[in-house]
């Protein structure tokens, strides 16, 4: 998998959320789920709920050129965390 992001972007996204783009890759080793997203403008959006250091995080993001573009990194939102915990159980 290749990634990419705006780097003004992922600056703003560690200063508002303290999570670095530079993780993302972790999320995408271990189990996740994909849960499409809504659309913005022609770009098709998803959200990558996994785990980072024993806490669900949500990648969103959308494929740009073969590349995964992050848009933002995040906590997991309640929903989120519950759809997770659905299919791979409290452990996370």
């Amino acid at each position: 998998m290749r990634f990419e992001w705006d780097e003004r972007k992922r600056l703003s996204n560690l200063e508002r959320h303290g999570l670095d783009f530079l993780d993302v890759i972790e999320v995408f080793e271990g189990p996740y789920i994909i849960v499409p997203s809504a659309h913005k403008g022609n770009e098709e959006r998803f959200l990558a709920i996994g785990v980072l250091e024993a806490r669900l995080v949500t990648v969103v993001y959308t494929i740009r050129s073969g590349a995964i573009r992050i848009i933002s990194f995040r906590r997991a939102r309640h929903e989120e965390r519950q759809r997770y915990q659905e299919l791979f159980g409290r452990g996370a």
